[in-house]
């Protein structure tokens, strides 16, 4: 008795083997399509909520190069008034740095989900093309922006743009920079604008002709500024933001940390006294004492929330506006501190 039951509780030993090395049938290809459909779908840029829509590596101008693609992030309804518009330039010192990192991949999914048509851009990197290569490129991104206003749902006045570090370097150029300067470059949509209508800067190089220590022993803004026709010395006055401010700048959000070691306080802050001093109405600095390069991400909970409630403000729920002589309109706000 005993070694029968012995071979029952082997055979049922082995029973239990072989059923578990058995694989598992395979699903029918109706099953299979059933799960493809439940997946979530995911943009390559970050997850993308139901009503949101991306399209990505979007040629802005003509030609094989990655530069000159962006990605495009927008509300799927199509809104009346059509919706504000956000550029996001990347940073990465001129020479490196990509449209889908970090905040230019999570910024304009976030803040299509408040109601912008948001892009992110990529531009031509110092090592290959030095100045005014990277701001021909940007300026070109604004003006496709604006050619293509309508089929995107975007009111081309009211575009603003962030930037931090190279990238703010940029958007403040975008956001001072008009065409009388003769910077637009040879890309197309000339007919276009390419400033902006509010700025959002951090960390941002302003003033080149007094950069700390001397633009030569910077070699990251060294070879931003080497030219062959152009000397370094007129080539920084040129780059530097700080050289256009003027009473009609738009509205600017400055976020800068003192202990930056990267960009020195002290281009922030002759920069905002040179805005202020010029006259323009709208300019807010909000400078952290012990912050170093990272100054936005890592007050992230001060920062961002600034930065949407600026652009609710200037953008979302833009002032009443005037023409002035010129024929071209800007928005009238109180100054800011």
């Amino acid at each position: 008795m005993p070694r029968f039951v012995s071979r029952i509780l082997i055979g049922l030993f082995l029973l239990g083997l072989v059923t578990y090395l058995i694989p598992e049938p395979q699903k029918s290809s109706a099953e299979n399509q059933q799960t493809k459909k439940e997946a979530p779908i995911l943009s390559n840029i970050a997850p993308l909520p139901k009503d949101l829509k991306v399209v990505e590596d979007i040629e802005y101008r003509p030609g094989n190069r990655r530069a000159w693609k962006l990605d495009l992030v927008m509300p799927r309804e199509r809104s009346e008034p059509p919706r504000p518009a956000i550029i996001f330039v990347h940073g990465g010192g001129w020479s490196s740095g990509d449209k889908a990192r970090g905040i230019f991949r999570s910024g304009p999914v976030e803040y299509a989900s408040l109601g912008y048509v948001c892009i992110s851009v990529n531009y031509r990197l110092a090592d290959e093309d030095p100045f005014p290569a990277c701001l021909h490129d940007v300026k070109c991104a604004v003006r496709w922006l604006r050619a293509h206003a309508d089929k995107y749902n975007v009111d081309p006045n009211r575009i603003g743009g962030y930037g931090n570090s190279a990238g703010a370097h940029l958007v403040s150029l975008l956001g001072l920079v008009d065409e009388e300067q003769k910077l637009e470059g040879d890309g197309p949509w000339q007919d276009q604008s390419s400033l902006l209508n509010a700025v959002c800067v951090s960390a941002v190089p302003a003033d080149f002709v007094n950069w700390p220590g001397g633009i030569r022993n910077k070699r990251t803004l060294f070879k931003l500024l080497h030219s062959n026709d152009t000397g370094l010395e007129e080539l920084a006055i040129i780059a530097s933001p700080i050289s256009y401010v003027n009473k009609q700048a738009p509205p600017f959000l400055v976020f800068q940390g003192a202990g930056d070691r990267t960009v020195d306080v002290s281009q922030a802050d002759s920069f905002v006294a040179a805005l202020k001093a010029a006259g323009a109405a709208d300019i807010t600095y909000h400078r952290y004492p012990e912050a170093n390069h990272d100054v936005f991400t890592r007050n992230r909970r001060e920062t961002y929330p600034e930065m949407e409630a600026f652009f609710e403000r200037v953008l979302m729920n833009p002032p009443a506006k005037t023409k002035p002589a010129d024929g071209t309109y800007r928005s009238t706000t109180p100054a800011a501190s």
